[in-house]
């Protein structure tokens, strides 16, 4: 194998495949980065067999072949020399690099012997926009459990109907559901685990680029064109969720979201002193008093809302509610509630684009 390209779009490569390197495994082959040159494209690849990232760039190749290099110092490599051309030409299985003034020889692995994801079987495919895909994750993926004893809960159920794609994420104290229209889809529900949704985030851009999105029984494949995502699938039953979704409400508040948002965080301060992270809201009809008592001291402060129905005080634990309000862009929100001890549902003004559940805080006198 020969090739050559542009230093800087080797780096771009490198750092978006290696969200899928595996650090810790006993197939040691899965530490490395599968490099192989075909015609005048090189593919790069990583899996840790859950998730797998491979792009394809173009280069100036002299002779097709391919390498496992060894991933973390190929990395540094890239990262470290300040040439503008990066080339590589194997003999067997040695990678002679060079890049500026720096010349390398590294040890590598045949590429037959490479461990990779299988092919992703279609049995539904949708189309969506990467930006909304990138929105939709940031806005679900928090709610999702962070320890494994309920490990279905640890992903974001995917539900594909006809006409949308909901997303659903909960952990036992709060629950976010997105909901997305798309241009046609067969029904299919399958669960993504979190650590899978998060690298693919942080690799899908901010264009409206549309891209496609294959789901097989085990593994669902994103495919962007020139960077393709694979991760594997959670087992198992997701938690019939809409059975505890409330259904009327006695209370609905409109409220500014950014300015709920930087009061909790303000009277959050004192609230994190204490051992529930407590904050108390008590609503009037045109105003709201929210509070936080804790043994290194109190704090209080009101905004204006527009309060229709049934007024009540009620608790929540600080973090669940800024967690939502940091995931909306909305200048304002409906706030949902029947009693202090029942959720309260957060909801846009305007249409069905999301809707967050969040379990109060029992409040002792």
């Amino acid at each position: 194998m020969r090739f050559s390209m542009e230093h800087k779009i080797l780096d771009a490569a490198i750092k978006t495949v290696t969200k899928a390197l595996s650090s810790h495994t006993t197939v040691a082959i899965l530490e490395g980065i599968y490099v192989e040159a075909i015609g005048n494209e090189v593919l790069f690849r990583c899996t840790d067999l859950s998730l797998q990232v491979e792009t394809i760039v173009n280069a100036d190749v002299e002779e097709d072949g391919g390498i496992v290099l060894p991933g973390r110092l190929f990395t540094e490599m890239v990262n470290k020399m300040d040439g503008e051309t990066f080339s590589i030409r194997t003999e067997k299985n040695t990678a002679h690099i060079a890049c500026g003034r720096s010349k390398f020889s590294v040890q590598g692995e045949r590429i037959e012997d490479y461990h990779s994801m299988p092919s992703v079987k279609k049995e539904v495919m949708i189309k969506l926009g990467m930006k909304t895909f990138k929105e939709m994750i940031r806005q679900s993926i928090f709610a999702t459990a962070q320890d494994e004893s309920k490990p279905i809960l640890t992903g974001v159920l995917v539900e594909i109907r006809e006409n949308d794609i909901n997303m659903v994420a909960l952990d036992g104290y709060r629950l976010a559901m997105i909901k997305r229209g798309i241009s046609e889809g067969e029904e299919k529900n399958v669960v993504v685990p979190a650590k899978s949704l998060l690298e693919i985030s942080r690799i899908l851009g901010d264009e409206d680029t549309v891209i496609s999105i294959t789901f097989s029984r085990t593994h669902v494949l994103i495919d962007m064109g020139y960077t393709k995502i694979t991760t594997r699938l959670l087992d198992g039953e997701f938690i019939k969720y809409k059975q505890i979704l409330p259904t009327d409400h006695t209370l609905r508040v409109r409220v500014n979201r950014s300015e709920l948002l930087s009061t909790i965080d303000r009277v959050g301060l004192i609230a994190r002193e204490g051992k529930s992270n407590l904050v108390k809201f008590a609503f009037e009809k045109e105003r709201l008093e929210i509070s936080a008592d804790s043994q290194i001291g109190k704090a209080n402060e009101d905004i204006e809302v527009q309060s229709m129905g049934e007024l009540l005080e009620i608790a929540f634990n600080a973090k669940f509610f800024t967690d939502v309000l940091k995931a909306l862009d909305d200048e304002y929100i409906y706030l949902d509630m029947n009693t202090n001890l029942s959720p309260c549902v957060v909801r846009p003004v305007e249409g069905e684009a999301y809707y967050y559940l969040i379990l109060p805080v029992r409040m002792f006198s």
